[in-house]
Parts: C-alpha cells; structure tokens; sequence
C-alpha cells in the first residue's frame, strides 16, 4: 500500500471516528445555555501550523483571550497573514490568558443555538489561505466562518466574516470558560438565502445558511 493511499485510509478512518461520538442532534441541555459578548479586541482565534501527516499539512485552531490588566498573551505582526507572536508561550499565563485548544474549548453558536455537537470546526486551506468551517459530517453541509488574509508556516490570526464574533458559554447567568464562534441573523435577512460573507471563494463546497442537525 503506498504511502498517499494509507494516509487517506488514516485520516478516513479520523474522521470517520470523531463523527461517530458526535450525536446527529442536539441535547436537551443545550437550550439551557446562554452567551455573553465579549470586548472583540481580547480575544482572538489563532491557526497554528502543526507537523504534517505523511505529507498531509495540518492544523490547530487556538483561541486565546487576554485579561484586562494582566501580561500580555499575543502580539499581532504583519499582514497578509496576520502573524501572532504566541507570548503567553513565554510564562506561566495563569491569571493572564484564558486558551481553548480543541472542541472542548469552543463550538458554533448560530442563531441561539448551540451546533458544538453536529459540527466539527476545521481549517482549510484554499487559493492560498486557511478558511475557518464549521462541517456537519453527517449532512455533509459546511459554513465559512472566517480566514487569514494570506499562508505561511507561523501561527495566524483567523479573520472573522461579517456578522460573527467570539463569546462566552453562559449557565444560569454564570460565564463559563467556553467560547462561541457566534452568528446572529439579522431579522431583514432570515429568508434562507446565503449571505455572501458565509460562501467560499472558490466554490468548491456546498455553503449553507444556517447549520442543520
């Protein structure tokens, strides 16, 4: 078997697994989540670059908010991309960063509801950067949720599309450590058209309006 061949059959069989622990919909629970919105400039989503899998590039979507008053946790270099310095790298950011690694740490809010357990988030490269989407294995449905405005091997700040923005998971008025990549429709255009802003440049996936179980 060569080499292309078994780290297909490898990455199949990734996504195959996670897809399997992820119910189809919704738990009760969720409903009895809230959120509550954060100043955008202490806070940031970061794509960094991990070791490739049989050549295959790969990916970790990092978010890192910065508390007021404490170290600095990331600095903001360049432009296409936007390269970040990964200061909270450099000490013990206790009590001055807050990190979220992988799906524990964040999901998709869309409209109200909580879709952390029918979509996977994911970064995709196309045209020459890194598209942020959130995937629905099992409707095989994807949504643009941002991109860097460029590629490179450093970690890169993920522009947000219009109308997202990152927020805290709240219970019963008690702010948790999880975050929302958050979407609120606007009432003009809940007409089950696509905005533009959610659609990829190149097509070449099926973009949606809004998640569905």
């Amino acid at each position: 078997m060569s080499k292309s061949s078994y780290a297909l059959k490898l990455m199949t069989l990734a996504v195959t697994t996670v897809a399997s622990l992820l119910p189809i919909q919704a738990t009760k629970a969720d409903a009895t989540f809230s959120e509550v919105n954060m100043v955008q400039t202490d806070v940031i989503a970061v794509s960094q670059t991990l070791p490739p899998l049989f050549g295959i590039p790969r990916f970790n979507l990092l978010v890192i908010e910065q508390i007021p008053g404490r170290n600095t946790c990331w600095q903001e270099v360049g432009e296409n991309p936007t390269n970040v310095n990964l200061l909270l790298s450099n000490f013990d950011f206790t009590g001055h960063c807050r990190r979220a690694t992988d799906a524990n740490g964040y999901s998709i809010r869309y409209n109200g509801q909580d879709y952390g357990q029918s979509y996977i988030l994911n970064l995709v490269e196309s045209n020459g950067v890194l598209n942020l989407i959130g995937f629905n294995p099992n409707t095989n449905t994807r949504i643009n949720i941002g991109t860097t405005t460029g590629m490179n091997g450093q970690p890169m700040k993920i522009n947000l599309n219009p109308g997202w923005q990152l927020t805290k998971r709240a219970y019963q008025g008690k702010v948790l450590g999880h975050f929302y990549f958050s979407y609120q429709e606007p009432a003009t255009t809940q007409n089950n058209t696509l905005p533009e802003n959610n659609t990829l440049p190149d097509g070449n996936v099926r973009d949606i309006v809004a998640p569905s179980n």
